[in-house]
């Protein structure tokens, strides 16, 4: 991967959450572009040995993304979240999927501001 090819994919990665948070696409289409990002390109490093100083020289836009997958860790159904046992696991619905995230992006926004 190029830097070129790194910096677009966040960019576009940026814009997906961006257009989520303030109600420009849905949660669902949000999942579905999104595709777990992070880790489908492997920007943990662990595939990436001969990019391991181009990942360090994006790390914090990167870690962003791990941030954003942090904060949906623990997602399911409407219909699951309505079974005492997921709630009390830790899974939460959609809806609370969504404040998560735009808690998420909104202190990420102050601690850049």
């Amino acid at each position: 991967m190029t830097e070129t090819e790194l910096r677009e994919l966040l960019d576009a990665h940026d814009a997906l959450v961006r257009d989520c948070v303030t109600g420009r696409i849905s949660l669902d289409e949000f999942l579905s572009r999104y595709n777990d990002f992070p880790f489908a390109y492997a920007l943990d490093g662990h595939e990436a040995e001969p990019h391991k100083q181009l990942l360090d020289r994006y790390a914090r836009r990167i870690d962003f993304h791990f941030g954003v997958m942090r904060s949906l860790e623990g997602l399911c159904s409407q219909e699951d979240a309505q079974n005492p046992l997921y709630l009390k696991a830790g899974r939460f619905p959609p809806s609370v999927a969504l404040q998560r995230l735009k808690a998420f992006a909104d202190e990420h926004a102050q601690s850049d501001g």
